[in-house]
């Protein structure tokens, strides 16, 4: 039986558009994010941990209650939020820390966002990524897991390979999926990013194909041009080529080549990769979701979404909540 696809929003992707700084969760661009995914039928997002304190105003309880029921309250009323994207704080260093810390983020997020049951998780930088470093990460996880599936019955956490950390080359995200196999906690699985699965290279497919089964029911869309990443592929990178200028952007140029799905000079293989989920993921219920993300969109949100989700729709069958027509979204995004 093949699994189905459906589709949701994630915040970055109108978060960072034409903001002083990167990663903007304040109350009035979450409403941003709501509106511009709403119009094109997409009404459930995915929200980072940052919306709990966008400002860092409260350092022991991380939580800006002021902050978090603006944000409840300008959310649309079909809005739904599903799932969360935690970073790796004191993993590593301070695991007890760290286990508290995200254990309050999504007591307090499930607070205000009752529907949540998704979190992806980001891989910690480490000194020296070896088998036993990763096995060590992946049993806090694994921990973290199971007390949040206790916390919020079939809550998940999903295992988000990324760029700049240390689950990011292939013999990395090999290691991290082996340690996620041997964990065996089934609160504990793999989301992908189909845009940093880019740093496997030419083992893309292959890992991705070994690894499917670990897949769990959730996941982001992403996709990528290396023309426009100097950082990590230098060698295939042109200047002429890169045309966003985002000053907001402390490294220079475009964060990781990432770009709207619809982009006509994409390299990311989507086409392989959802037909190898739809066989092979092991999603709970038969449903996996993916959250569209685009990270430095260069047009506005409004018209990247739209763009995203109709070709997603068209090409991919991949299609949100709410079922519209490619013009009914058009007459949404663009009302007389």
């Amino acid at each position: 039986m093949m699994n189905k696809m459906r589709l949701v929003g994630q915040a970055i992707t109108c978060t960072n558009y034409t903001t002083t700084r990167l990663f903007n969760f304040n109350p009035d661009m979450i409403k941003m994010t709501a509106d511009c995914y709403l119009a094109s039928g997409v009404s459930e997002i995915e929200i980072p941990e940052g919306v709990l304190d966008p400002d860092g105003k409260n350092k022991e309880t991380g939580l800006d209650k002021a902050a978090m029921k603006k944000t409840v309250s300008l959310l649309p009323k079909q809005t739904r939020v599903m799932a969360t994207y935690l970073g790796p704080g004191s993993l590593g260093t301070d695991n007890a820390q760290f286990l508290k810390d995200k254990q309050r983020e999504v007591r307090d997020l499930v607070k205000y966002f009752p529907q949540m049951k998704n979190a992806m998780i980001h891989p910690p930088r480490l000194a020296e990524v070896t088998p036993k470093a990763v096995r060590e990460v992946v049993t806090v996880w694994a921990e973290l897991a199971e007390s949040l599936d206790e916390m919020v019955p079939g809550f998940q956490c999903g295992l988000h390979n990324h760029y700049d950390s240390s689950c990011e080359t292939a013999d990395q995200v090999k290691m991290y999926l082996d340690a996620l196999g041997e964990a065996d906690e089934p609160a504990l699985r793999w989301g992908p990013d189909t845009g940093h699965c880019g740093g496997m290279r030419g083992d893309y497919l292959k890992v991705f194909d070994k690894y499917a089964p670990l897949i769990g029911n959730h996941f982001h869309i992403k996709t990528r041009v290396p023309a426009f990443d100097k950082v990590h592929e230098k060698e295939r990178y042109r200047a002429d080529r890169d045309i966003w200028g985002n000053k907001a952007e402390v490294g220079g140029g475009l964060y990781g080549g990432f770009v709207n799905c619809a982009d006509p000079e994409i390299e990311t293989p989507l086409k392989e990769v959802f037909d190898i989920m739809r066989r092979k993921s092991r999603p709970t219920k038969g449903v996996i979701t993916g959250a569209l993300e685009i990270d430095v969109p260069r047009q506005h949100p409004l018209l990247e979404v739209m763009c995203s989700v109709l070709y997603l729709k068209q090409v991919h069958n991949i299609s949100p909540a709410i079922q519209l027509s490619p013009a009914q979204i058009v007459k949404r995004v663009f009302p007389r």
